[in-house]
């Protein structure tokens, strides 16, 4: 646990040993943990860097310990919180994928303002002032504490992430200056956001489906994994066989005097392009339930109300998601079944 200078000096400013059993149990949380590290690497001599899980256990009991009273809040909150505050810091591996992108290096005037903040990101963290850390979001947890210790935590914790930001522009206009773009370029609105949201980060490539539907699918392992491989296979053996026949599975003709037998020629044929599909994907024993092609077949590309629904509603969802640039759309395949009412989210 490394807290950042302005948080230090405030931990250093609280003595523990001063204060009554009422002041005590006002105490902010970051301050009480800041205060066991010190206590538990005074007491152990072991660096406060590499913590393994008993160490952290250690500073967790230390924590309830120094409790005036059993089932005080603020000791509970601190003592919870060593697991995730205790442990040596790292850029989430997504915001590390996105950084290692080729684009983060990209700086011309076509570049867009996400990369261009991106290219930014990575500068500030190579940068002797960051330490190897993302800028602060200026979020303060939820605590128990007493009003002034709330806002004077608030109050250090904002300041922060406004000298986070204002490194980050500086290395923005380094950015911009290269591009030939003006300092402006990037509004300050699209700074705060992406400051704020800097250890959130997700980069989510598609790709259009008629290249889906001309190759192998990269997700097949998950997809088998999952137990809906049979069910993607039947899916892309539909547009085969509507490619071949001219109509759908299931679907009438201009002249069928036996719906029946249609049904069950359709699924013959539905279930036989979908293995075939299968072992070209590398499936050397494909199995396609008759079942579950006949489900394909019964429908007739009829559009179920109920099912359409669910769809519509999943589908206005992950649109949402895009269009708001608000939470990670879903990257990958989304299968419905609900003649079993099972749903698989399989990610690319």
């Amino acid at each position: 646990m490394a807290p950042f200078a302005e948080l230090r000096a405030y931990a250093d400013s609280i003595d523990l040993e001063a204060l009554d059993s009422t002041d005590l149990a006002h105490v902010p949380f970051v301050v009480l943990l800041i205060k066991a590290v010190d206590k538990w690497v005074a007491e152990t001599g072991l660096a406060k860097t590499g913590l393994e899980y008993k160490h952290r256990k250690e500073i967790a009991k230390l924590v309830s310990r120094m409790a005036p009273a059993p089932g005080e809040e603020n000791f509970d909150e601190a003592a919870a919180a060593v697991n995730a505050n205790c442990s040596d810091y790292e850029v989430p591996s997504e915001v590390s994928q996105i950084l290692a992108d080729p684009a983060a290096n990209a700086a011309t005037a076509q570049t867009s303002s996400f990369w261009l903040l991106a290219n930014a990101l990575r500068r500030y963290l190579g940068s002797e002032y960051a330490e190897g850390k993302l800028p602060h979001s200026g979020a303060i947890p939820d605590m128990k504490a007493d009003t002034q210790s709330y806002i004077k935590l608030q109050r250090i914790y904002k300041q922060k992430a406004e000298q986070d930001k204002a490194e980050l522009v500086r290395c923005l206009c380094d950015v911009l200056q290269e591009a030939g773009l003006p300092a402006e370029h990037v509004s300050s609105d699209e700074v705060d956001m992406f400051c704020k949201n800097a250890g959130r980060l997700r980069l989510v490539r598609t790709q259009p489906v008629h290249h889906d539907a001309e190759t192998a699918p990269a997700i097949w392992g998950n997809l088998a994994d999952e137990g809906v491989s049979a069910h993607y296979a039947l899916f892309r053996a539909v547009n085969t066989f509507l490619a071949k026949n001219g109509r759908y599975p299931g679907m009438p003709g201009v002249d069928v005097s036996d719906l029946d037998a249609l049904c069950v020629q359709d699924t013959s044929e539905l279930q036989g392009i979908a293995a075939e599909l299968m072992r070209a994907w590398g499936d050397k024993d494909p199995e396609t339930p008759r079942n579950l092609a006949a489900e394909f077949v019964r429908s007739g590309c009829m559009e179920l109300h109920n099912v359409s629904a669910i769809v519509g509603g999943v589908v206005a969802q992950e649109t949402i998601k895009l269009i708001t640039h608000q939470y990670v759309p879903h990257d990958g395949v989304c299968i419905l079944d609900t003649a079993n009412t099972t749903l698989a989210a399989v990610k690319a």
